[in-house]
Parts: C-alpha cells; structure tokens; sequence
C-alpha cells in the first residue's frame, strides 16, 4: 500500500516534466534553422545542450507517466499508444543530442530529418497525452458549428435503447452490463485486470478482485463497487478516473440493482421499484414500470372476422381496443337479453374484456357464463336486478378491476364476496342497499380500492 501510495506520489510530478522536453527541443530546432537562416558557418553548442536536456527531461516525464498510467487512472486502450510514443521519444531525444553533438559528421538531410521526426512525434505524443486528459474531442468540442461541420464533427447521439415492457427486461444483461462496458471494461477486462477485477461478463464480475467479491448483494453500502463510483472524484480511488464518469441516472440503477439482489438473471418485472426509481427507468430506456392494466398484458391471436360478426348479429355492440391488442370491448345494445346471445359471448370468452350488460333484463345466474370470461377487466351490471347472489357467481373473476353496480339490489351481504376480488380497484354502489359504513369498512381493507357509494 506505502509503495503504492509513493509511485501514486511521483506520477502526480508527470504534468509538471511534460512541459519540459517540449520547450527544450522545441527550441533546440528553432535556435538551429535561425542559425541556418542566418548562414552561421558553426552550430551554436546550446543546440546539443538543448537537446540533451530535453531527452533528460522527457525521461522524466516517461517514467512519471508510467507510474501515473499504473495507478489505474487512465483507460487501458488510450495508454498503450502514449507509453510507447514517450518511451520513443526519450531514445530519439538522446540520439538526436549524439548527432548534434558531431554536426560536421552528418549529413543535412540526418540532422533535418531528425528534425521533422521529433516535431512530428512532440505532436502526435501531445495530442495523446490531450486525449487522455480531456476526451477525445477536446480540440473541436468548442469550436464554433461552422468550424465542426467543415471537420465533419457530429453531436453524439444518445444511444440507449427504448426497452418498453418490463417482463421482457433482463436488469443485468439490458440496464447493467452496458453500463460496466461503456464506463468500466476498458480497465477491467480479459486483458486488463486492475485490481485482479475482471468486469467483461457476468461470472468474471462475481468472483471480484485481488481484496475478494466487490459486490455486496442487498447492500450497496458494504459493496466495494458501489463505494468506487460515489467516491468524491479527487480521490485516487474514485471509479472510473476519466471524465467518462457514471451519470446519476447510471448510479441509482447500480444501486437500485444491488440493492435487490444484483441477480444476474431477473428481469426487471420481478424486481421492486421504489418511487423515485421509476422516473429513472422511465427516463433513461423508456421503461415505464407502473403497474399495467391486465388486458395490456395478455397476448393472442387476433379473432376471427367471422366470429365478430355474429357478435353484432346477436344485438352487441362490438370494438376492439386497438390494433395491437385483440381484445374486446362489448356492449349488448338492447334491454332483452336472452341466454342464447350470452352463449354466443361464452364461444369468444378469453377475448372479452370490457362488457356492458347494464339497464338489460340480465338474471342473477346467467352471471355463472359471465364468471368464465378470464380476462374480463371491467364489468358494467346498473341498472339491473342482480342482487347478491348474482355478485357471487363473480368472485373468480382474479382480474375484474371495475365492477358497476349502480342502481341494483345488492345488500351488505356482497361486500364479502367482493373482497374476493383480487383485482378489483373500483367499485360503484351508490343506490343500493350497502350501508355506507360498511362500504368504508371494505375500502380500508383493501388499499387499492375505491368504493364509491355517494350520500345516503
């Protein structure tokens, strides 16, 4: 760790070396074509000292570096080109100084070639090392528009994906594992394992680093992993440690992630999402996780044409919900409903899902082929003379979320039967004979269900 911290300690001196090579070779080159210029029949001796001290400090500046670059504050792919450039740069530097020390011995076309070379490395090398400290695009990022579209520059697009439906979601695979990959791969990866960490798949990322597992699953806390990237950035273990950092929507889904289990094989549906991680999902890949209604849930096979016509043949009023969705929404049009036209109902049962039997002369147990409608969602019976026993034929309805019963002879006697009703989150019993305190009673036992009764 000491040593660490020493090598940390002399690679923080490699911004004040850089400069250094860059104005002693810079000038050795200037001082030698104005002596050219001016015909001067001998070589200056400060061009040879000049490019000595420039090799001595550029030698500095490469080991300075290196240490730096082993710290792990750069992104492995970036280093490779800027280490060995410098490293090319020192030997270049020294040989240049051998050559300008014998002036007479070389030709013009070594000395101006040596020349040429080094100015060329000095850019390259400089324009790495800008890459390196402020992003890829640091030369145009600020350049006027006029400027970009010349240079054929363009604005980065956000990329992410809109995932849409939560079942089909894999948190690790679709909202985690392209985080790691954009902000952590690039030193953390089959070949580049600092820390012993290895973050390019799933089996790699469980085994963790050098110090053990870095992930704590249910406690973002205790998860070593979490801690690197809520770092403040100055310090030297802040992850990562380029401009490139997690955003805060990036953060809070890693959190979010450990904090329920990091599986690395659930999808999103199956996780909890708490309230102000929903805006995030929602935000950032279009995930909207509030609670759907079932029939946008369910999948089948648009209904035969044929079929919906006899439908309307037998007096309903027929629609579907949208041109993704088979489901249906039927209305009898009629007041004289006959078992005959329910059972033409019962031939298409899965594909009702909204159905109005109200102000219609519907018998207390025709509502048993009612109960056999599994998707049913919302149920419309005022104005009719159901009573309870009708209502208990309902009680299997799991997915029955509104149920109107205006204007019918249901009791007290009901309620019962509707808390049975998984589903059900609104219920309309004004001008029946539920007593309003009991209709109170069977709101607050259920939190998602709103009666509404009116005033007695």
């Amino acid at each position: 760790m000491i040593a660490l911290e020493f090598s940390t300690f002399l690679g923080r001196f490699h911004p004040l070396f850089v400069h250094l090579p860059i104005g002693f070779l810079f000038l050795a080159i200037l001082l030698e074509w104005y002596e050219k210029f001016k015909k001067t029949e001998k070589q200056s001796r400060l061009v040879p000292i000049a490019w000595f001290l420039g090799g001595v400090s550029a030698a500095g500046a490469a080991l300075s570096g290196w240490l730096l670059a082993d710290t792990g504050l750069y992104e492995e792919d970036q280093l490779f080109a800027h280490r060995w450039l410098g490293i090319a740069l020192v030997v270049i530097s020294f040989v240049g100084w051998w050559i300008k020390s014998r002036p007479e011995k070389h030709t013009k076309l070594i000395h101006n070639g040596f020349n040429i070379l080094l100015l060329a490395l000095l850019f390259v090398e400089g324009h790495k090392g800008g890459n390196l400290t402020h992003g890829d695009e640091y030369l145009v990022e600020y350049a006027p528009e006029s400027i970009q579209g010349i240079l054929g520059v363009s604005k980065a697009k956000d990329s992410l994906p809109e995932l849409g439906n939560p079942d089909s979601v894999l948190v690790y695979n679709d909202l985690i594992a392209p985080i790691f990959e954009s902000k952590c791969v690039a030193c953390h990866s089959d070949e580049v394992r600092r820390g012993g960490l290895n973050m390019a798949s799933a089996d790699s990322l469980q085994v963790g680093g050098d110090d053990g597992p870095v992930i704590a699953q249910g406690n973002p806390s205790e998860s070593e992993l979490f801690r690197r990237i809520t770092l403040p950035q100055k310090s030297i273990k802040f992850m990562p440690p380029t401009d490139d950092v997690l955003t805060y929507d990036e953060i809070k889904t890693v959190e979010w992630w450990i904090e329920q289990g990091a599986s690395f094989e659930a999808p999103v549906s199956a996780l909890e999402v708490a309230e102000n991680m929903k805006p995030v999902l929602l935000r950032r890949y279009g995930l909207n996780t509030e609670p759907r209604p079932w029939y946008e849930t369910v999948q089948l096979s648009p209904l035969d044409s044929a079929q919906i016509s006899a439908l309307r043949e037998s007096g309903f009023t027929v629609k579907s919900l949208g041109a993704e969705n088979p489901l249906l929404d039927i209305k009898f049009s009629g007041t004289d409903l006959t078992q005959g036209q329910l059972a033409e109902l019962e031939k298409v049962k899965d594909y009702v899902t909204w159905l109005s039997l109200a102000r219609t002369n519907v018998k207390n147990e025709w509502l048993s082929v009612v109960s056999q409608f599994p998707n049913l969602t919302r149920l419309q019976l005022e104005k009719t003379t159901i009573s309870d026993e009708g209502v208990a034929h309902l009680s299997g309805l799991k997915h029955l979320e509104a149920l109107n019963l205006y204007g019918t002879n249901v009791t007290d006697s009901c309620l019962a039967d509707l808390q049975k009703l998984e589903g059900l989150k609104r219920v309309y019993l004004w001008g029946t004979k539920v007593t309003q305190a009991n209709a109170k009673s069977l709101q607050e036992g259920k939190e998602t269900l709103e009666v509404i009764i009116g005033e007695s």
